[in-house]
């Protein structure tokens, strides 16, 4: 048999294993990228929506007749909703309606915001998910080809006594 014959095999082995290994990879990374392309999309809509939601409220807290610490909206995620603050322990009059009724606002503002910070980790995570599964999937055929390399080698060195070194060296040398 002439080592042409061998390298054709060699080559052919290859391509049976990893003929189904680009499609699944190139599937893989599309979405990654899809998904990283709406993530930063999302994340600069969010990041310019944020800024936006401090600046207005820094100007509604100036504007507020309210003292600073009774206009803060609640940062604290608890089950009961706290939208209005104690006004036993501070000794201030109790908020107006018009007054309530833009710390709510701000408030719901403020939640949804932080509803779409959460959405866009998760949306990251489902990335970062697909990334990991195109890794494994990279290292389980990298494993089968070098486990399939080893038998071939076996099967040829147990036919042809020494011919491994001999293709190795030649397939160096090209």
């Amino acid at each position: 048999m002439s080592f042409k014959f061998f390298y054709f095999l060699i080559i052919f082995f290859f391509f049976i294993v990893l003929d189904s290994f680009p499609d699944i990879l190139r599937k893989n990374l599309t979405l990654v990228r899809e998904n990283d392309l709406k993530i930063q999309a999302d994340f600069d809509k969010l990041e310019e929506d944020s800024s936006k939601f401090i600046t207005n409220y820094r100007q509604y807290q100036q504007q507020s007749t309210l003292s600073p610490t009774r206009s803060k909206i609640n940062t604290r995620r608890s089950t009961n909703e706290q939208t209005t603050t104690n006004s036993d322990t501070n000794n201030e009059p109790a908020l107006t309606a018009e007054q309530l009724a833009a710390q709510q606002e701000k408030q719901i503002e403020y939640d949804k915001l932080l509803e779409r910070h959460q959405q866009l980790i998760k949306a990251t995570g489902t990335k970062i998910n697909l990334a990991n599964e195109s890794h494994d999937l990279v290292e389980r055929y990298y494993k089968k080809l070098e486990n399939d390399l080893n038998k071939f080698k076996m099967e040829l060195e147990a036919d042809y006594s020494g011919i491994t070194e001999t293709l190795e060296k030649r397939m160096c040398s090209i």
